[in-house]
């Protein structure tokens, strides 16, 4: 799953996109009904009865008149056409709007009437809203006008340019009216016909399909799945599957956004060889997917076609000569049981995939009525979430690293609480990845950097001007240089900048970001430390050091636990520390929290700084300033 702030815009993205395709679909369906209208008339037939009949729903007017230069009176237009009989043949004045038209202007008008010498004619009233647009006929000029009711409003920008593509057709219909066509004109008027028809269609499968993988997008699923419901009969059965793949951030982040693309593609085609000629496969947004199986009859039945996709898509796949391995969470709905609509099914298919991915990625979960539940829960924490930003209600605390052998403080990790309005503290495991998806960590570490800078000298005051504060930053935050360079410069501004190091995960540091191109010399040349939080659990710890300068290791706390019961272990962590002393940065061990762990690494390895619980629990910031006091 992407970063909600990221996704977010993808989407709004895609569905403007999807809008501006859509449009121009239904804009060259219309403009071939009206171009099979006119290629249709049989002898004297008025073709433009037909064309009339088929815009004027689309254009919500009452009338539609043509006009030409009248050869005896230039001064006067000449009505040659219209879907009301009596218009037929009337005259009107040119007066200067009629003339901008006739030179090739569009023009959109809220009264028709305003400087121009309508006829007197009793079903034409010169307060309607107006539409005009200019015609070619043979070599003489001419225009359409489209009118509304009085009490309508005036046409959009939608309606112009519409109105602006029917404009060539219409000249080419009156040409055929009123002469007989050359061959030239014929074959012009049947290219146009051809290009409007492969236009429509290439127009209409990019409005409804991923232009990546060719399947169905986000809109057009929708429409498949609920046209499919719509004609079940009772004691049929649907299910919808919602599927996200596994760290396709990370695929992006190491590999590229290329090699991105092309497992992307991969997994569609997988897809498509694993699903029944029934079935059905969109793609809704970066890495996520729906599969709907129509129909199946028993539970089991379905269970296995679902297991098998998911076992396909833990098999490896090459992109690019490399093999990149993935898998895929995915969560069920059935239809009817689940929800009678397509919203519905995938609201519940998504509830069921966050908690397969929450349990255990790759694998599949069913929906169930207590999945409803907690995603009525998840909901409700995301409102409280919100509010608590907009309350304050996100505090900071401290938690000391301490050295080894003296227990002095050399420093201090600022952690995130959140005290709600009760006083209850949520510590960042209930709530933190929440708040990633949700785009509030930028918000959450802006109110940590205004509490740091705000308490910094009391702290000095307590504990030192040597003290160093470590703020953490995710690996999403510190590849957004413009959101990282208002981190720097707000903590330049303290004029201390020395005393903060900002700890950033491994992957922080992967080549293909911009951490280390845009954002590591912003740090550097402020003056801030750099720290490398959890260090040992990715997979590309010793490609990294190679190319950054970073002054803190910390190790993480799955290699701490229990150091002195597992020789393993032991072994990976001396040659961190050797790693460490090679490359002049400090190792700081972290989540210590026993007599048994401290002890090997005070007598048993070269490690100087510990942080953990055996020493000091996370406290409020309020609560030490206040001690202090």
């Amino acid at each position: 799953m992407e970063g909600s702030e990221e996704l977010r815009e993808t989407l709004v993205s895609m569905r403007r996109e999807i809008g501006l395709l859509r449009t121009e679909a239904t804009h060259a369906n219309l403009l071939l009904e009206a171009l099979d209208a006119m290629l249709n008339v049989n002898g004297e037939e008025d073709p433009f009865v037909g064309v009339f009949s088929a815009l004027l729903p689309v254009f919500d007017c009452e009338h539609a008149i043509v006009l030409i230069e009248n050869t005896a009176d230039r001064d006067r237009l000449k009505c040659i056409a219209s879907n009301r009989a009596s218009v037929i043949g009337s005259f009107w004045n040119s007066g200067q709007k009629l003339e901008k038209v006739l030179a090739g202007r569009i023009l959109t008008t809220l009264s028709g009437a305003d400087d121009e010498g309508w006829p007197d004619i009793e079903e034409l009233r010169g307060s309607q809203p107006a539409l005009y647009l200019p015609l070619g006929v043979r070599e003489r000029r001419g225009l359409m006008m489209l009118l509304r009711e009085n009490h309508q409003h005036g046409f959009d920008r939608t309606h112009v340019t519409l109105a602006r593509k029917f404009s060539l057709l219409a000249s080419h219909a009156l040409a055929a009216k009123h002469a007989s066509q050359t061959e030239a004109e014929s074959h012009r008027l049947k290219h146009l016909t051809e290009e409007l028809k492969a236009s429509k269609e290439a127009l209409t499968f990019r409005a409804n399909h991923d232009q990546l993988t060719g399947l169905p997008n986000r809109t057009y699923i929708a429409e498949l799945v609920n046209g499919i419901l719509a004609r079940r009969q009772p004691g049929h059965k649907v299910a919808l599957a919602f599927l996200d793949l596994d760290n396709f951030k990370r695929v992006n982040d190491f590999y590229g956004h290329t090699a991105g693309d092309l497992l992307l593609k991969s997994v569609a085609q997988r897809l498509r060889d694993e699903i029944r000629d029934t079935d059905i496969i969109g793609r809704i947004s970066g890495d996520e997917f729906v599969i709907v199986f129509d129909p199946f009859e028993r539970q089991a039945e379905l269970s296995a076609v679902v297991s098998r996709v998911s076992a396909q898509l833990r098999n490896p796949f090459n992109i690019g000569g490399q093999e990149i391995r993935t898998s895929g969470s995915i969560g069920v709905a059935i239809w009817p049981a689940h929800g009678h609509d397509y919203d519905t099914l995938r609201s519940h298919a998504d509830a069921a995939m966050y908690q397969t991915k929450t349990a255990y990625k790759g694998s599949v979960t069913f929906f169930s009525p207590a999945l409803g539940r907690e995603m009525s829960q998840r909901l409700s924490l995301e409102h409280r979430l919100r509010a608590a930003l907009s309350q304050r209600e996100f505090h900071c605390a401290l938690q000391q690293k301490v050295d080894l052998r003296t227990h002095d403080i050399v420093g201090f990790e600022a952690l995130v609480r959140w005290v709600d309005s009760h006083g209850t503290i949520h510590p960042p495991a209930k709530f933190l990845q929440l708040a990633g998806e949700l785009g509030l960590l930028d918000a959450i570490t802006d109110v940590m950097l205004d509490v740091m800078s705000e308490t910094l000298s009391l702290l000095d005051l307590h504990f030192g001007a040597a003290t160093q504060y470590s703020v953490n930053i995710s690996a999403a935050q510190a590849t957004k240089t413009p959101f990282m360079r208002r981190v720097v410069q707000r903590i330049a501004d303290t004029g201390r900048p020395e005393c903060f190091l900002l700890e950033l995960t491994e992957e922080s540091f992967l080549p293909t970001g911009t951490f280390v191109s845009d954002v590591l010399p912003l740090i550097r040349e402020a003056g801030l430390g750099v720290s490398i939080d959890d260090f040992g659990t990715g997979y590309s710890s010793l490609a990294i050091l190679a190319d950054i300068t970073a002054d803190e290791l910390k190790v993480d706390r799955s290699l701490i636990t229990a150091i002195h019961q597992r020789p393993r272990s032991q072994g990976i962590l001396r040659a961190i520390e050797s790693l460490g002393a090679s490359l002049n940065m400090s190792v700081v061990a972290e989540g210590v929290e026993t007599i048994e762990e401290r002890d090997y690494l005070l007598h048993s390895t070269g490690i100087e700084i510990g942080q953990g619980y055996l020493f000091h629990k996370p406290q409020l910031l309020s609560e030490i300033i206040g001690a202090a006091v």
